[in-house]
């Protein structure tokens, strides 16, 4: 095979060779960025979280009287839906809480021990704490394992004229105040540490030893959220009837959503599955464009050379060279194409990591998407390759 004669078959219609050439760098950049996003977003939905995602219960709910706005009423209502949650068979324990782990946002704070708040300075994240304003319960719904000192009990629940509060930290946040050091007893800016708990994914935009939480009890009125853990196969059960029961102590309330931990991680990955959809939805479409270009390519150019084939044909080309040369000039298009396609993969790759969060081109997903789009090329190429094998040399010299 005359490299040269094939790169000069190509320069012929260089406007042409160059388009398809764009088109598959533009493909090939998709399908590896489409690749790794959705891959991504797999692995961030199966990463285990550290709490019982299937068997923890949401409930969003919203009061629509105005008997609200005494908060001694509010904070009534809720410990009577609380009891009448726990009293159902298969509820574990539950709590209201303004906040809700794995979510962007919420309520959060600074944090650092009363005696050095200089430490946010030098640790941007201590400036956003998430706080779970809670009943000691949550302790029970997320399962949560102690590291130090103790968890907090019905006696820590913090009420207004009290002087200091007693909260449970993550380990995390712990090991940035305090180092190896002791956290017990100390004094911080939310008040005193008594316990410190292993840490959970609270926050998956935040690296894995940034996962802080402060735990304070005290029932913020009209918390927006009920937090119920429930036993293995109970959960459909309970989610049937939660709403009754809260509807019973107090009707004056809008019911929103009642869902699972788990679907609330799905959520929180939706624009990234979305994302990672519109990018497959758009490699189908490229890559259809692709076969389509590359057939109409090779049957144009094919007809093109009509003369030239059928002088080789004459001279003694046999048809399977003849096939083989068709397929070459397919095949260095598409070497071209890989090449440029490797800068399109990581101009895309870079493009996205500026407004998400994304992981490196591979060797290996390259590699293989170099691969389906060199059988795709090879396929689309074929027909009009056979075609041209079978042109006999007598019709073919017709037209010298």
């Amino acid at each position: 095979m005359n490299f040269k004669a094939l790169l000069k078959s190509l320069m012929l219609r260089k406007f042409a060779v160059g388009l398809l050439v764009i088109q598959l760098a533009l493909t090939l950049g998709l399908i590896v960025n489409s690749s790794i996003l959705a891959l991504d977003t797999i692995k961030k939905l199966e990463e285990p979280m550290g709490i019982d995602i299937d068997n923890i219960l949401i409930v969003d709910l919203v009061a629509t009287s105005g008997a609200y706005r005494d908060d001694d009423y509010a904070n009534a209502i809720t410990l009577e839906d609380m009891a009448k949650i726990e009293a159902l068979p298969g509820v574990i324990a539950a709590t209201p809480s303004i906040q809700l782990p794995i979510q962007s946002g919420g309520t959060n704070g600074n944090m650092h021990d009363i005696d050095n708040p200089d430490i946010e300075l030098t640790n941007k994240y201590l400036s956003y704490v998430p706080f779970f304003f809670a009943t000691e319960k949550i302790q029970q719904v997320f399962d949560l394992e102690l590291i130090e000192g103790r968890l907090l009990s019905s006696s820590d629940m913090f009420k207004d004229g009290d002087e200091k509060m007693n909260i449970v930290i993550t380990q995390s946040l712990k090991h940035d105040l305090y180092g190896e050091d002791s956290a017990i007893g100390r004094e911080t800016n939310n008040g005193i540490i008594v316990g410190v708990v292993k840490d959970f994914n609270i926050s998956p935009l935040k690296p894995d030893d940034k996962q802080y939480a402060v735990f304070k009890p005290y029932i913020i009125p009209n918390s927006y959220h009920y937090l119920v853990k429930v036993e293995p196969g109970q959960f459909n059960t309970i989610k049937n009837q939660i709403s009754d029961v809260i509807l019973s102590v107090q009707p004056e309330r809008d019911i929103r959503r009642v869902y699972s931990m788990a679907d609330h991680l799905e959520k929180f990955y939706q624009q990234d599955q979305g994302l990672a959809n519109l990018f497959i939805m758009l490699c189908v479409l490229m890559v259809l464009v692709t076969i389509i270009s590359s057939y109409a390519n090779a049957q144009f150019h094919v007809s093109k050379q009509r003369k030239i084939i059928g002088i080789r044909r004459a001279l003694g080309a046999r048809k399977k060279d003849v096939l083989i040369y068709v397929l070459a000039e397919n095949w260095l298009v598409c070497l071209m194409g890989s090449f440029f396609g490797i800068l399109a993969i990581m101009g895309i790759n870079i493009m996205l990591s500026n407004h998400l969060e994304i992981a490196k081109p591979e060797i290996l997903p390259t590699i293989i998407a170099i691969c389906v789009l060199a059988v795709i090329g090879t396929l689309a190429t074929w027909l009009p390759a056979i075609k041209t094998s079978n042109i006999p040399p007598v019709i073919a010299t017709k037209t010298v």
